[in-house]
């Protein structure tokens, strides 16, 4: 008995200090430091050190996890009931470390990307096709060239170590100097991020591969910053939201110098002000602001504009009156949608025809002819038709591509087939409250869906796709992640309503919020995935 009354007092003290907040966070550390000297034992094992010590290796390895890991505890202890901001601030943590981990010029078109923004960093906001740049630019482009990992790496030609000491072997006239770096680009709207980004770092004398590096940053911050003001906003399927803007190939191509980065910070704006639950004359701006913008980038943005009638009131208990007024107040959102996109885009046309002397830029493959395209498309339909469905089929829906970085020339399979999954875990955690959602509201999202993937396809149909190719070329799982937002949102409903959750009563309420914890899981597995990248890239795959 004795020992029995040892043992439960023993268990006791044992609880008693679990629950103390101090002792969990000590442990977990130990836990992260024990996983960074792991992974350094594995590296050793699989690749060995070609520019560090072992020792120095676990001391730079356990550095980086402990500043994640501090990045979780500033969290946690000064912005405990803001779920916004803390959002903004895991995602910008967690896509430094993919800023990090992505070699120079490594995300599709940066070199294009990044010789626009520098132009624009540097105050120049014409497009002259013979612009000459610094010769630190030029360099950059040279030593790190597109689709570096297929050309060099996987044939044993270079490291993407050997790009960096190229760089500065240019610079230092050890090597011929580089040809002048040139964009076809002729925009600025979507890089002024980036471009503020590389403006700072010429103030201070950085050079083109630091102003790569600060540019990354800048878009990266403006996309977290976006994302806190949606998670802000939205009242419904936050764990999907989170999991979505959270995700690898949603952080690898914002914090890359990209365009994208404003495109997919503005979707999620609109989807959670689609998702607020009430339409105000502040919202109904951001919603025209944000299409605008995202219709700007991408025409596929149409896509998401029936996604403005999750915002219809409950016709139940509504006067006649009332009823109407709602119809009104979207049918005039809507209207003020399409007005601010047309404007934005016809006024950034105009300037683009009054600031640039490229003419007209033919498409990359000469095969392409969009008005003959779409001419043909509607002649021949159901051929189109057969196309498509072959290519969804090929591309399975592009669910098990998220791994897919670098341009598309680099693949992670560890996170193509896991990111779907940790989608689905997000649509489970939204289950509960999903499982009230309104049937027709399920349906909207379906059909938004089907529309995203046609357009989508469609669109790189036009613009990429030789018309004779029985395929659909250049889809990329960052132009579909709108889609899967309403794919998996549905699917939480569903989930819902096929297991009765509606019904379920609980006996108390979660410690952690579902969203809360998708953010923390979306925060480590992106950690992972940039890890699992960084060693793709410069050890090995």
């Amino acid at each position: 008995m004795r020992g029995e009354s040892g043992a439960k007092r023993a268990l006791d003290g044992a609880k008693r200090l679990w629950q103390k907040s101090g002792v969990r966070w000590a442990l977990g550390y130990a836990f992260i430091l024990l996983c960074g000297a792991a992974l350094v034992y594995y590296w050793r094992l699989e690749y060995g050190f070609a520019y560090f010590s072992p020792g120095t290796a676990t001391l730079l390895v356990c550095a980086f996890f402990s500043a994640m890991y501090l990045a979780v505890f500033l969290c946690a202890h000064f912005v405990r009931q803001r779920l916004a901001v803390k959002t903004a601030v895991l995602i910008f943590c967690a896509g430094a470390c993919f800023a990090a981990a992505n070699p120079p010029l490594q995300a599709p078109d940066e070199t294009m990307h990044f010789v626009r923004s520098y132009a624009l960093g540097m105050g120049d906001f014409t497009f002259d096709q013979n612009k000459d740049y610094p010769a630190d630019v030029d360099a950059l482009a040279a030593a790190f060239p597109g689709f570096y990992n297929q050309e060099l790496i996987a044939p044993g030609t270079a490291s993407m170590t050997d790009g960096f000491e190229r760089y500065r072997a240019i610079l230092d006239g050890e090597e011929a100097a580089a040809p002048n770096a040139s964009t076809v680009t002729q925009q600025f709207f979507y890089y002024l991020p980036q471009a503020a980004g590389i403006a700072a770092g010429r103030l201070f004398g950085a050079d083109a591969l630091a102003c790569l590096y600060l540019a990354r940053a800048a878009n990266l911050a403006f996309y977290a910053l976006l994302c806190g003001a949606a998670v802000r906003l939205a009242r419904r399927y936050l764990p999907v939201l989170i999991a979505l803007m959270a995700s690898p190939i949603a952080l690898f191509i914002a914090a890359s110098c990209s365009p994208d980065a404003m495109f997919l910070g503005a979707s999620w704006v609109f989807l959670g002000v689609c998702l607020s639950g009430a339409l105000t004359q502040k919202r109904a701006a951001a919603l025209a602001a944000c299409f605008a913008a995202m219709f700007y980038i991408k025409f596929t943005a149409v896509g998401m504009l029936p996604l403005l009638a999750l915002l219809a009131p409950e016709k139940q208990g509504l006067a006649k009156e009332e009823a109407k007024r709602a119809r009104k107040k979207l049918l005039a959102a809507a209207l003020a949608c399409a007005a601010a996109a047309f404007v934005l885009y016809e006024a950034l046309s105009a300037y683009t025809a009054l600031a640039s002397n490229y003419g007209r830029v033919p498409y990359a493959d000469t095969g392409v002819d969009p008005a003959a395209q779409l001419a043909f498309i509607l002649q021949n339909p159901v051929r189109y038709a057969a196309v498509f469905v072959y290519s969804l089929y090929r591309d399975k829906a592009n669910l098990f591509s998220a791994g897919s970085f670098g341009w598309m020339d680099m693949s992670v399979p560890f996170v193509n087939y896991f990111t779907p999954m940790v989608w689905l875990f997000a649509a489970g955690l939204c289950a509960w409250e999903a499982a009230q959602e309104k049937l027709r509201n399920i349906w909207l999202m379906g059909v938004c869906a089907a529309l995203l993937y046609a357009t989508t396809y469609t669109g790189m149909y036009l613009t990429s796709t030789p018309v004779t190719l029985p395929e659909i070329n250049g889809v990329q799982t960052r132009y579909l992640l709108g889609a899967f937002f309403c794919v998996f949102a549905a699917a939480a409903a569903l989930l819902g309503r096929t297991m009765a959750l509606q019904d379920a009563q609980r006996a108390k309420a979660q410690k952690t919020p579902p969203a809360w914890r998708m953010l923390h899981i979306s925060y480590c597995y992106a950690a992972l995935s940039a890890i699992l990248l960084f060693q793709s890239y410069y050890l090995g795959p």
